[in-house]
């Protein structure tokens, strides 16, 4: 039947995408596959439709019902159940994302007999919505993907598709970060000297849905406002945050993107005020996080 593999992801009150996506996980081919949600406190029917797909399911659903808090809780909590269930490989998805018809088949035949301990798995983004900023996102997100198949140590990309034993090396997912945790094991095991590679040989769907700019930036605003947690918990966590900052990546400059800035002018302007925009946002979220951390801690000391 070949190894387990576990699909993992988390989700919250996505009733718009949840049922294309736990379908495309049903429909792999691959055998020894089972599937584990952790639901983060959904008020909406995300949950109803994840039972009614469940009920003719031939692959095994675990429903994970959580309180509803932060994102990385639920995906740690998933994650350990893949654990505990005796997963031998890792697939981590969201919610909004499509598995590419028989994905599974190709990975695990990708990494026999291979030293690689993780893969990338490319995005396809798209949306299907037609506002400004909604096709800003999924040139973005194309652009950021269109990146080759070797993983640098300045990749911005979070590996999907793990061994067990190299994921659990890394320490694995930090909950307590909030912000740009999802990349920190990647970091961790290409610091550690294991290899990643992106799986050229498959893809995954990533639905943008609606992209308003307010909204993007009021969501990006909070998550740095958390940043510098990430920052002080990682060994040299703020010069890995500065060279993987926006227009510092790689992956913007490479021959076949700039190519498609040319052709598409708009949403490479759209893109760049994007990107200034959350950069702006970064820099006051970072120092308004240090000088909150500061302060606690100066009224800790005062209470000793």
């Amino acid at each position: 039947m070949g190894p387990k593999v576990s699909i993992v992801f988390s989700t919250y009150n996505n009733s718009e995408c949840i049922e294309k996506c736990l379908e495309s996980c049903l429909k792999q081919s691959y055998e020894n596959v089972d599937i584990i949600i952790a639901d983060d406190g959904s008020t909406d029917d995300t949950t109803l439709r994840i039972h009614r797909l469940a009920l003719n399911a031939r692959k095994r659903i675990r429903v994970l019902h959580l309180p509803h808090g932060e994102r990385g809780i639920a995906r740690v909590t998933a994650i350990q159940e893949a654990v505990q269930e005796g997963a031998e490989y890792l697939l981590i998805i969201d919610s909004d994302m499509i598995l590419e018809e028989g994905m599974i088949d190709h990975l695990m035949e990708a990494v026999k007999n291979t030293e690689v301990g993780a893969y990338v798995i490319p995005e396809e983004a798209f949306t299907n919505y037609r506002n400004f900023f909604s096709k800003v996102k999924v040139f973005e997100r194309n652009i950021i993907n269109n990146a080759g198949e070797d993983v640098g140590k300045r990749s911005i990309e979070a590996a999907r598709f793990w061994k067990m034993s190299a994921y659990l090396s890394t320490g694995g997912f930090n909950a307590g970060q909030i912000s740009f945790e999802e990349i920190q094991p990647t970091l961790r095991y290409l610091e550690q000297g294991g290899k990643i590679k992106r799986a050229v040989c498959t893809r995954l769907y990533h639905d943008e849905k609606k992209v308003l700019l307010r909204e993007l930036l009021a969501k990006k605003a909070y998550y740095f406002t958390a940043m510098d947690r990430t920052l002080s918990s990682e060994s040299g966590g703020f010069w890995k945050a500065l060279e993987r900052w926006y227009f510092f990546r790689p992956v913007l400059y490479r021959k076949d993107n700039i190519k498609r800035y040319v052709r598409h002018p708009l949403l490479f302007c759209g893109m760049m005020f994007m990107y200034g925009c959350l950069s702006l946002l970064g820099v006051y979220g970072i120092i308004k996080g240090r000088i909150t951390r500061s302060t606690r801690i100066v009224q800790t000391e005062k209470i000793k």
